[in-house]
């Protein structure tokens, strides 16, 4: 009786595995993929908030700490406006690290699986 349940368990976890590794590729693409780009675009927009670029040019043209003078609005205007350059350059380089994490998880099982097929190849050649 025991020797089934071992067989049985046995049987059991074999399949379940097999069945993990058939639908690895589908669960990739499909709901870990829709997962990945949710990320992604969250990254993007909590960039995007904390470097507050629609806040600076939205207050582009206001004056910087209550100073309404010329000089106090030309102060105003060129700090934000090398503020606005640098978070845009900051935020530009942050989303190309998400396209490439993007492109990175999309292209991963391919070349895993390209990987392996050309070791193997090579390995029966010899």
């Amino acid at each position: 009786m025991t020797k089934n349940i071992v067989i049985q368990a046995i049987k059991s976890l074999v399949l379940d595995w097999v069945g993990e590794i058939l639908y690895f590729p589908i669960w990739w693409y499909t709901l870990g993929l829709k997962r990945i780009f949710l990320f992604v675009w969250n990254s993007i927009k909590n960039a995007n908030r904390n470097l507050a670029l629609g806040l600076m040019f939205k207050h582009m043209f206001s004056p910087m700490f209550g100073q309404y003078d010329k000089q106090g609005r030309a102060i105003s205007f060129f700090m934000r406006f090398i503020l606005i350059i640098f978070r845009l350059i900051a935020f530009v380089f942050m989303l190309i690290f998400y396209i490439i994490v993007l492109i990175f998880w999309i292209c991963l099982p391919i070349l895993v699986t390209w990987g392996l097929i050309t070791n193997f190849t090579e390995i029966w050649k010899q």
